[in-house]
């Protein structure tokens, strides 16, 4: 809930995120009590336009200038001249007076400099990954201005009818060419496979078993749709389709896990039409809580509509398997 609490100040969570953290201040006093610290101890950021990168270290170096200064006596400060006296209300301290403000905050409400730089890490590898989803984007964009407008389709059967497919698609096409994009910053172990499409043809007819193997590493950790649906057979999204559909986010290992495992449990970066990014602590998104990794009738294929999302993991169909 810290988490949640400083994106709220922020504006940077997801609708139902927010929904829920505002659900949850108006019963407890003691969430409101918190929020309003921290609404304290950053509240000169916003009065500070200038973006340092943060180094490393930053933390522990933070804590130790404080312990170092801590019992030396300040000098008085000077009377203010007039022109201060008369001076409307900016804030006197600056970006690193609020971010020691900020690691007191935190240190001494109870995380410790361990726990601290665990979310340190867990942000970073986050917004790595958001980085990453929309270089694919741009992959996805290149494709899509070259296809009159769609964006790669996976097929219903044959050699393209795996999720991943889409990989080799851009590869071969020169839409993306870093294989490293393809894995989560958080998931140190996993990368994809590099496949050209040609080779995944002839896996297919040669050695159904190993093509089945090696699809499943085509899209590394990410998911991909698998498209939708209706009367008139199977289809694709397009850039058309307008930007509140997801096309892209963190795989899901199974159907039982409550999120993506690759942040942990903690939600998944989801890619929309357009190239935003959001983190989303829950499976479900938009107003109608549509589960973004299976469809209307709860199974990892198809969707039943354009607007039933279904975002599958490399080796997932959109058929039931043969």
């Amino acid at each position: 809930m810290e988490e949640n609490l400083v994106g709220y100040l922020l504006k940077s969570l997801d609708d139902e995120t927010n929904q829920q953290v505002e659900a949850s201040l108006e019963t407890s006093p003691e969430l409101r009590s918190r929020l309003e610290l921290l609404e304290r101890a950053l509240a000169p950021l916003s009065s500070d336009a200038e973006a340092p990168e943060p180094r490393p270290g930053l933390v522990l170096s933070t804590l130790a200038r404080i312990a170092e200064h801590q019992c030396r006596k300040l000098p008085d400060a000077p009377p203010p001249s007039r022109s201060q006296a008369s001076s409307g209300g900016r804030y006197w301290f600056r970006r690193p007076d609020a971010l020691v403000a900020a690691v007191l905050l935190i240190v001494f409400g109870g995380l410790s400099t361990s726990a601290l730089l665990h979310l340190w890490r867990d942000y970073h590898a986050r917004m790595e990954c958001q980085n990453n989803l929309r270089v694919i984007w741009g992959g996805l964009q290149r494709y899509c201005d070259s296809h009159e407008g769609d964006f790669p389709r996976v097929e219903e059967k044959g050699p393209h009818g795996v999720a991943g497919i889409f990989a080799p698609v851009l590869f071969d096409e020169g839409s993306l060419t870093s294989e490293a994009s393809l894995r989560c910053p958080a998931q140190k172990a996993t990368a994809a496979r590099p496949h050209s499409l040609r080779e995944m043809e002839e896996l297919y007819g040669r050695d159904p078993e190993l093509y089945r193997r090696e699809a499943g590493t085509l899209a590394g950790d990410y998911a991909y749709t698998l498209g939708y649906r209706d009367d008139g057979g199977h289809h694709g999204l397009r850039c058309d389709s307008g930007d509140r559909l997801p096309i892209m986010a963190d795989r899901l290992g199974s159907l039982d896990q409550r999120n993506s495992a690759n942040h942990g449990g903690r939600g998944q970066n989801v890619l929309f039409l357009g190239g935003n990014v959001i983190f989303c602590t829950q499976r479900t998104v938009g107003i109608d809580g549509d589960d973004i990794f299976v469809n209307w009738d709860n199974r990892v294929l198809a969707g039943k509509a354009r607007e039933d999302t279904v975002l599958g993991a490399s080796g997932d169909t959109p058929t039931p398997r043969e």
